[in-house]
């Protein structure tokens, strides 16, 4: 990992590296390796056991028993009568907070304002991959208050009661400040277990001095940009190391708008489609795309918009913010996906960590936490316009802050099945090696 920097220009310090190798970490390889993707999670937790009536029979479930949840299929998530939600009314622990997250995935400033709010001190203990997060976390070995889940495992973490239920009556700024349509989210109705963090949008991103007059928007299939213009820069052009985006885009270039599909036609389609472009571009692959882009050493990169909304700050000197560009569909239909936080059971300050991710919501420190991820947190108030007013972006890359109706129609990453888990991890696998 990057020791920290200060990007210039900044509001506040964002290392390089940090955000950003996190999301290759949670995607499904660091799931496999985990256990994530078969019993190996729930296997580490006492008493599966889903009530009877959760699972339609008509519904593809997923590793945790329940059904894959959907944006046109909402799952509610189980509750259980061994694992509740605190009381309302009660008194704040007086801490520490124990709070377990990615490496460098808030901003210092955030957690002192909660500290100096309530009096406590708030401990951060990190993880680098989700395996080892896992694995402390179901040994019993070490307690924590919050944790960070994600959408395509939050399933087996509230079937293998490593969570526990949220009480709203400590969460006000989740009705008050979030889009309502991750206040009340498709893969955890009523939010349940989880509220939402950070969203971010996957998309391309150039640098327009040397690509002059190039615009995705410009082809009949967008999507395509990097097979239509790779060729001519060969070795400048770069995929994101993440098997799940990775394989997305060779799906959306094969006219394929099913980001969680499980045909192995469409995805040996994806595969082949890709590994084209790997021997016609010499392709790079990785995931600090902001940092190519902005040093010119990659010109066209398939790009995360956090990322690229940070890109300026790791330019040469001299070199314009306005020569980075970013293309997501201005219609929303494109690769979208966000984390969230939760508290875990068995939490030693329940009543805390749930005052704790209240505090995430409020708008204030979600603009000042942006000053340092770059990645948008779903608020009413964090606008386009207003996160380029505040000097946070420049006017060319406000692609990188979308509104609820693009989340609304975007194609969202959920649970696959175990059978699904395989085939994109086979498909990724013959990517990489060829």
């Amino acid at each position: 990992m990057s020791a920290p920097g200060k990007p210039e220009g900044r509001a506040g310090t964002r290392p390089a590296g940090g955000a950003i190798d996190r999301r290759t970490l949670l995607k499904y390889g660091a799931l496999a390796a985990a256990g994530l993707g078969s019993a190996g999670l729930l296997d580490a937790c006492a008493d599966t056991t889903v009530p009877v009536g959760a699972i339609a029979a008509d519904a593809d479930v997923g590793p945790g028993g329940l059904p894959l949840a959907r944006p046109d299929r909402p799952v509610t998530l189980p509750i259980y009568h061994d694992n509740q939600a605190i009381a309302s009314g009660l008194r704040p622990e007086r801490g520490p907070l124990q709070f377990y997250n990615w490496i460098q995935y808030i901003n210092q400033d955030v957690i002192n304002d909660f500290q100096r709010k309530y009096g406590v001190k708030v401990e951060i203990s990190t993880f680098t991959t989700i395996d080892e997060a896992v694995a402390k976390l179901t040994s019993g070995a070490v307690q924590f208050d919050v944790f960070v889940p994600e959408t395509v495992f939050l399933e087996r973490l509230v079937v293998g009661r490593v969570l526990q239920p949220l009480n709203h009556s400590y969460l006000p700024n989740l009705a008050s400040n979030v889009w309502p349509s991750l206040a009340n989210p498709w893969y955890d109705v009523g939010s349940r277990y989880s509220v939402p963090y950070t969203i971010y949008t996957t998309g391309i991103g150039w640098r327009a001095d040397h690509l002059p007059g190039f615009d995705p928007a410009k082809l009949a299939n967008p999507w395509s940009a990097l097979w239509a213009k790779g060729p001519q820069i060969a070795g400048k052009v770069g995929l994101l190391d993440d098997q799940h985006d990775g394989l997305t885009m060779g799906l959306l270039y094969r006219g394929i708008t099913d980001p969680n599909s499980e045909s192995a036609v469409a995805l040996n389609d994806a595969r082949n489609a890709l590994i084209k472009l790997v021997q016609t571009t010499n392709l790079k692959f990785d995931t600090n795309e902001y940092q190519h882009l902005a040093d010119g050493s990659l010109w066209l990169h398939q790009a995360w918009s956090g990322d690229m909304a940070s890109s300026p700050g790791y330019t040469p000197k001299g070199t314009p913010a306005s020569v980075l560009r970013y293309w997501w569909p201005k219609d929303g239909r494109g690769p979208i996906n966000n984390d969230m936080f939760g508290v875990l059971r068995g939490a030693a300050n329940p009543v805390l960590a749930h005052l704790f991710l209240n505090h995430l919501l409020d708008p204030d420190e979600a603009f000042k936490n942006f000053s340092y991820t770059f990645y948008q947190q779903p608020l009413n108030a964090m606008t386009p316009e207003a996160v380029v007013k505040q000097g946070l972006v420049p006017p060319t890359l406000d692609s990188t802050i979308i509104r609820e109706e693009q989340f609304k129609a975007g194609l969202v990453q959920g649970p696959l099945s175990q059978y699904g888990e395989v085939l994109w991890q086979n498909a990724w696998a013959a990517v990489k090696s060829a």
